[in-house]
């Protein structure tokens, strides 16, 4: 039996990280076990579509390297993939369970249900009775009740909950997991206004796309009985189960979609993110590849990735731990690659680079802040000191600056600057010798006053390539400022 997983999202929001980390171990899953993946679009709750969600979720993909064997954008033998296009599908089910007499029509008021995600109630409250509506229509005559619906009366399909033993859903996470029949009272199947409710489209859906394994979150698994008795109704094998670990916050609280820690998916990509990255580190939440490796690429995660090593605990989403592995990629960049995606950021920004900056100067200052970087609009603030024309002083480079021995270093090397045109990384570290012999200064007492006068800082990069980058006008000018600085009155005397 060749497997067959599917992710199916609603387009009512940006996609959040949680629905991602559900989506890759499907398609994980059906890599590692050469199956297929398919993609549905659950669009049936009309009023709460967003407009470019279902596109957004294409380029996300995408962009993650995820891609599917079937899906609402491509087409595939077991179509259509959006909900919304099957709604004569959910009607023609929902009406053999009405001639089998597994459903009935409900007039109640009560049986406008409300289209249910998940994560929400999926009954319809307390006040509806135990059998979810008023009681009446689920003993009217089947006559009476067709006469009514053939009278345009608006009405609900409910389904009707059998007694029996306990329903037990075979999970591959959890294993066994009993719900009483007594606490499933009948449930809505259609809704008045014609759109199926989730649990009934889900099932029906999965079974005809021969879907064999659902891998989901586990906030779905109080909904896995009600759709285990679709199942049963129909006399149809149901497909395996797995509910995954639930994603949390650092406080350990399930993870919300506003957490200003986490972002939508697009918001990596805005900012650039290696899509590598965010898939390696959601490979690893709620998955253990059962050593200490923590770095992966898409094959490896393929090859290594089943079901059997999947926990129950919740998985935190910890932020630190994500910007080291975002940083672990992005520092593995190719120069050119990380140019790439700094100049998308430009333009994300609407940014204008300074006229002496070109792809060769961005190489150079991408070689020495790249070991810092998560992603490339990071690059922006690491190299201001190079990209603007003034600096501020931390309060290091003014305690120093403000001495007379870092000052005398300072005029020294401003009065070689301006007797030589030279710049780059030879002059200048041909001058910082000349000045050392000159003054019998050495080390730090050398570079850190240079450093502080064009940099606003006493630490940072390689200091000779570091002041190559700058323009020597905009370099000795800092270099001028920061001698007036130290002259001020208010700094004469330290």
């Amino acid at each position: 039996m060749s497997v067959r997983v599917r992710f199916a999202p609603s387009p009512t929001g940006h996609l959040h990280i949680g629905g991602v980390r559900t989506a890759l171990f499907n398609f994980l899953y059906a890599r590692h076990t050469g199956g297929q993946f398919i993609l549905r679009l659950e669009d049936t709750d009309v009023d709460r579509n967003v407009a470019g969600a279902e596109q957004a979720f294409v380029e996300a993909f995408r962009w993650l390297g995820l891609a599917w064997d079937e899906g609402f954008d491509i087409g595939g033998p077991y179509g259509p993939y959006r909900c919304s296009e099957r709604i004569a599908i959910y009607r023609g089910h929902a009406e053999k369970l009405l001639e089998s007499g597994m459903a009935y029509a409900c007039f109640c008021l009560q049986g406008e249900a409300k289209e249910v995600r998940p994560e929400e109630d999926a009954d319809d409250g307390p006040s509806a009775g135990a059998s979810g509506c008023t009681g009446s229509c689920s003993s009217l005559d089947p006559a009476e009740a067709l006469k009514r619906i053939q009278a345009g009366e608006p009405h609900a399909i409910r389904f009707r909950a059998p007694s029996g033993p306990p329903i037990v859903v075979r999970d591959i996470v959890r294993g066994e997991i009993a719900f009483e029949r007594e606490d499933l009272r009948d449930f809505v199947i259609i809704k008045r206004d014609g759109m199926p409710t989730y649990n009934f489209q889900v099932a029906v859906d999965d079974h005809l796309m021969a879907i064999t394994h659902v891998i989901r979150g586990e906030e779905h698994l109080s909904n896995t009985p009600r759709q285990l008795l679709i199942y049963e109704a129909f006399g149809w094998q149901p497909p395996q189960f797995a509910h995954l670990p639930i994603v949390l916050d650092e406080s350990r609280k399930k993870l919300s979609k506003r957490d200003p820690n986490v972002l939508p998916v697009s918001a990596y990509r805005e900012q650039g993110y290696v899509p590598q990255a965010i898939v390696n580190f959601l490979a690893l939440l709620g998955w253990s590849p059962g050593d200490e490796e923590e770095i992966f690429d898409l094959d490896e995660l393929c090859a290594r990735f089943d079901l059997d090593r999947v926990g129950r605990a919740g998985a935190v989403f910890d932020v630190a731990k994500f910007r080291w592995m975002a940083n672990q990629y992005f520092k593995s960049l190719d120069p050119k690659e990380a140019v790439r995606l700094i100049r998308e950021q430009a333009v994300r920004l609407n940014y204008s680079f300074p006229p002496y900056v070109d792809d060769e100067w961005l190489e150079r200052a991408v070689a020495l802040v790249q070991d810092g970087l998560a992603c490339a609009r990071e690059f922006f603030t690491a190299a201001r000191v190079w990209l603007e024309p003034e600096v501020a002083y931390d309060e290091e480079a003014r305690a120093l600056l403000a001495t007379e021995g870092a000052a005398r270093v300072v005029r020294a090397y401003l009065s070689a600057c301006e007797q030589d045109p030279s710049w780059d990384e030879a002059a200048n570290r041909a001058r910082f010798q000349a000045v050392g012999r000159a003054l019998g200064v050495k080390g730090r007492d050398l570079f850190m006053p240079v450093r502080a006068a064009v940099t606003g800082h006493t630490h940072g990069p390689d200091l000779q390539k570091s002041m190559a980058l700058l323009p020597k006008e905009m370099a000795v000018e800092r270099m001028r400022r920061a001698l007036a600085f130290a002259q001020a009155p208010e700094h004469q005397g330290r």
